[in-house]
């Protein structure tokens, strides 16, 4: 029962007035005192079947029965399933959950999934592909949700039922066997018993290895640095990396740092990889969500919802200069950041951003093209359009952040050195 998790808890249970749940409440009703909880019910009527509405007073009247306090929630699963194309089982799974997060007057929420009910998922999670993720099942406490019975046999808990008398209703769309979940449970369960009596515990156990493994491996994933800023998180990708099983849990927790949590799969990981593994440096591939990825460099940037580049410029000037949300400070002295020969900037220069045909003046050389120096500097191609630069015409006599043309570097005879600094307001 998760004894030591509970203690002390608000705990809202989680009824529709099946058995599981009705054994739920009942075990957790007897264990109130002892394990110090506060203990609720909490209903979600989905609109499905006709009998859903006495199913909610049944349940209502069983919390009056406990003396405990009652809440219910009332969605429409069919309008909703029907207007995102789902199945009425996930619309109305989706829906409970919504309905669930909104309830903010407990700890936790106790769901009574069992030993079935996981066995089930693991092995629906790998007829339809799914990843380790998928395989290693349900947890016991995910967050506030928590699942008392999850180890608990099916068979237990009807007869625990039987044992206190307990009243409850049955759901009779769980004997109709178009729907996935009830044909495994009502005909594929039955006949992998008959070749093995234990087949939903070994699958169970099954889970529990893979959910080690995969815990395991999400670990080693968090380790590994991930730059992350507004719109965009990279992480270096070498061909090792690219090619272990933590590459895909890299690219989820890219895509989770951008707000896309559905929706990448595994087609989009093969893309990825191959991307990372044998594209060129600027090449792109287009991912869920208005999400795109770039390889730059032996990195993989993640990008969402970056801004149009700014094409506008402005006069520049000693002092503080504020150009495309950011603050350009240009002041006597080496104060940081790079120096320049302010006698040698000619008049008549603007801060902008990079545009076709721009020149550069690098150390040791004579002028070539800005793209090319930049490629040159390893400089990442979306990085590219938004650096600040100083020029006049086509000629850039400051690249900030990265390099000053020689045309102005400071010699033994500069009388009037200046730094530049770039900073985010």
């Amino acid at each position: 029962m998760l004894t030591d998790f509970l203690k002390g808890k608000r705990v809202a249970a989680a009824v529709s007035g099946g058995v599981d749940s009705v054994v739920l409440l009942d075990k957790l009703a007897r264990a109130r005192k002892e394990l110090d909880i506060e203990l609720m019910v909490i209903n979600v009527e989905h609109g499905i079947r006709a009998e859903s509405k006495a199913d909610s007073l049944f349940v209502k009247e069983l919390a009056a029965g406990y003396g405990v306090p009652f809440f219910c929630f009332e969605v429409d699963s069919p309008s909703f399933a029907k207007a995102n194309k789902l199945s009425e089982e996930t619309a109305a799974r989706i829906l409970r959950y919504r309905a669930f997060e909104k309830f903010d007057g407990c700890d936790v929420i106790a769901l009574a999934h069992h030993m079935s009910d996981q066995a089930e998922s693991i092995l629906m999670h790998i007829l339809r592909g799914s990843g380790t993720s998928g395989a290693a099942g349900m947890k016991a406490v995910s967050g506030r949700y928590v699942r008392p019975l999850l180890d608990t046999p099916k068979a237990e808990i009807d007869a625990y039922a039987a044992g206190r008398g307990l009243k409850f209703v049955v759901d009779k769309t769980n004997f109709e066997n178009d729907k996935t979940r009830n044909f495994l449970r009502n005909v594929v369960f039955p006949e992998l018993n008959k070749i093995n009596a234990r087949a939903a515990e070994n699958i169970c156990r099954f889970g529990g290895h893979v959910r080690a493994d995969v815990e395991f491996l999400d670990g080693l994933a968090a380790a590994i640095p991930m730059e992350k800023e507004s719109g965009r998180a990279t992480f270096c990708c070498d061909a090792e990396t690219a090619s272990s099983p933590l590459f895909a849990r890299l690219v989820f927790r890219a895509a989770a740092s951008l707000g896309v949590f559905a929706d990448v799969e595994s087609r989009h990981i093969e893309d990825l990889k191959r991307l990372a593994l044998f594209g060129a440096t600027g090449a792109s591939l287009d991912l869920p969500h208005g999400m795109r990825a770039v390889k730059e460099y032996g990195k993989l940037t993640f990008i969402r919802g970056a801004a149009e580049k700014y094409g506008g410029e402005v006069a520049f000037a000693a002092g503080e200069t504020v150009f495309d949300g950011k603050k350009v400070v240009v002041t006597p002295g080496r104060n940081g950041g790079l120096y320049f020969d302010g006698g040698k900037l000619p008049p008549g220069c603007v801060i902008r951003h990079r545009r076709e045909g721009d020149v550069f003046a690098k150390f040791g050389g004579g002028a070539k093209k800005l793209k090319d120096y930049l490629i040159d500097k390893k400089i990442p191609a979306r990085e590219r359009d938004g650096l600040t630069l100083v020029a006049k015409g086509k000629e850039v006599y400051i690249i900030c952040g990265v390099e000053i043309s020689r045309k102005i570097k400071v010699d033994k005879n500069s009388e009037s050195v200046y730094s530049i600094v770039v900073n985010q307001l």
